[in-house]
């Protein structure tokens, strides 16, 4: 697998910027328009690419399930999803779209007609949800594409995730990166485990990140001081209107304040070198002490630690010094409160 993949013009992995994925889902309600809308949003808040869900109801659930009772019933959510579905049309106008702007399109395909359909529209890389990750004959039909896979594993066993791993790669395909996230909605922040992530880091050497339904940027952030090349979050104009996805999304300013928190964090965890950085290197001086003269020294005089003290700042020998100097002559006169510097003295 490879440690680096690029979708587009960016690069993913570690030391590169996170790769922000603004999930607009189905809080399109429906509506182009308002599906345009929250793409530009998203893309002025900072994403890096967008994402849709491709589905058809009947491709995704069946028509029945068993009700309390045991009988089959008619499933309740068939409806709702028929309503939500995006339309075969728009994927290519939404594509376009994306471009025009400049925002990267993905779109996590639930079948395999959806899957073809993005594939033939040119899609860059595909995002698989979770559900998915044990749909082995989506997981060939992606992975044969030879384009990057973003594959959410909530609610995955380990194995499960190397197992769907192990038919990727199968394929030929070793752009791979794994989203760690809690498949709940929302979760609760004990259901969250975001230290998973890195076990997925340890053991695949891929990309990692965060798919994240929790409240607020906490956890996002979190992931990223962690080691997350990418952070998938819902985004919504008003969490108080109708749909399943609005309820748990940001809204587009609390987005664009987490993708400002992740990009202050990026510049914050630097390149974990220890070293001054360049603007504290007055700081060496303006910080720490140097021996300076307590009284005037006279030339000639040996030194005695009465005739010296350490004080800020440090524009003479270092405390570290202190050892060498007592004992000394002094080779001109020093007056006092002045530092001591090498050439002051008989070393």
């Amino acid at each position: 697998m490879k440690s680096v993949i690029r979708i587009g013009n960016r690069e993913i992995g570690s030391g590169r910027p996170t790769y922000i994925i603004a999930e607009i889902g189905s809080n399109h309600d429906s509506d182009i328009k308002r599906a345009m809308e929250l793409i530009k949003a998203a893309k002025d808040a900072g994403a890096d690419a967008i994402k849709l869900q491709s589905f058809t109801a009947e491709g995704l659930i069946n028509n029945l399930r068993p009700d309390e009772s045991g009988a089959w019933v008619d499933h309740p959510a068939f409806p709702i999803l028929e309503k939500l579905t995006v339309p075969e049309q728009w994927h290519a106008e939404l594509m376009e779209f994306c471009n025009k702007i400049g925002v990267t399109f993905l779109s996590a395909p639930f079948e395999a007609g959806r899957a073809e359909l993005l594939n033939e529209l040119g899609m860059e890389a595909f995002k698989l949800a979770s559900g998915e990750i044990t749909n082995e004959p989506l997981l060939k039909q992606i992975a044969g594409f030879k384009k990057p896979v973003i594959l959410s594993t909530g609610a995955a066993y380990l194995e499960e995730v190397k197992r769907a791993v192990d038919i990727i790669k199968r394929e030929g395909n070793f752009e791979i990166a794994l989203l760690h996230c809690a498949s709940l909605y929302p979760p609760s922040y004990e259901d969250v485990n975001i230290r998973s992530m890195a076990t997925l880091k340890e053991v695949f050497r891929c990309p990692v990140g965060f798919s994240d339904h929790t409240p607020g940027s906490t956890i996002p952030v979190a992931a990223v001081a962690l080691g997350a090349s990418i952070i998938e979050k819902h985004i919504t104009f008003d969490r108080g209107l109708k749909g399943p996805d609005h309820p748990y999304a940001m809204e587009v300013h609390e987005f664009k304040a987490m993708v400002s928190e992740i990009r202050n964090l990026e510049s914050a965890l630097g390149d974990g070198v220890k070293r001054p950085s360049r603007n504290e290197m007055g700081e060496r001086v303006g910080a720490r002490r140097s021996i300076y003269a307590k009284v005037d020294i006279n030339e000639g005089a040996v030194i005695s630690p009465e005739m010296v003290k350490l004080v800020r700042h440090a524009y003479g020998l270092e405390p570290k010094d202190l050892s060498l100097v007592i004992g000394k002559k002094a080779l001109k006169r020093v007056s006092m409160n002045m530092p001591v510097r090498r050439d002051d003295i008989c070393l």
